[in-house]
């Protein structure tokens, strides 16, 4: 996890998606909504904080959301820096299924979910978004962060569907599609001001996929 010699023009990622989340919601459908974390997923974040503790980290983001600025907190607790928010980087918007259970949405939109499941990229709930519009604004964001970092190596604590929109960018939307992003995942990317993002590491532990 040690960090290496990037080129002046790249900015290194360290994309960590956040602990599990309270089991009131691991059976429901939260999206963006602000959910807690459990105690294992605040254990979790402790765990990915400990693996990039002998990273030098320039810069650390949160999405703003509780669960994932504790995961940042956690991070930038030994640097003495400031957790920046970056709102467009939370979860994807569910709209009308946020809430909801699984059964519940099955009830309420027979074959929703199913449909969204074959075709992710451009099928989306009433009021929400499909993976391509989230992908627009994940790329536009981790870029503008990428330029602003240059040469330097930024901490971003996110949500499973920004990491596969990150793994999108550097692997296919078809491979990353296949990947799995447990809680607690740490990406690292090399992210140019010109051209694709590469994935350099993928780090996954005993985690959860909630």
């Amino acid at each position: 996890a040690k960090s290496t010699r990037i080129h002046s023009m790249t900015c290194r990622i360290q994309l960590i998606r956040h602990g599990q989340v309270h089991s009131d919601w691991r059976k429901r459908i939260y999206g963006c909504l602000d959910v807690p974390l459990s105690e294992h997923g605040e254990a979790e974040a402790r765990r990915a904080a400990e693996f990039l503790a002998e990273v030098e980290i320039d810069e650390v983001y949160s999405t703003g959301l509780s669960r994932s600025a504790f995961g940042a907190e956690c991070i930038a607790a030994s640097r003495n820096l400031a957790v920046q928010a970056e709102p467009r980087l939370r979860e994807i918007e569910r709209g009308a299924w946020a809430k909801l259970t699984f059964d519940e949405l099955e009830q309420q939109f027979p074959g929703a979910f199913a449909a969204w499941n074959a075709s992710p990229w451009d099928q989306k709930p009433e009021g929400g978004e499909s993976l391509d519009e989230l992908l627009v604004r994940v790329t536009q964001s981790l870029g503008a962060i990428a330029k602003h970092n240059s040469g330097k190596t930024v901490a971003i604590v996110a949500h499973r569907h920004v990491l596969r929109c990150a793994l999108a960018c550097s692997l296919g939307k078809a491979e990353s599609l296949l990947r799995i992003i447990p809680t607690g995942t740490v990406l690292t990317l090399d992210w140019p001001e010109v051209g694709s993002p590469t994935l350099v590491s993928a780090e996954c532990f005993d985690s959860v996929d909630n």
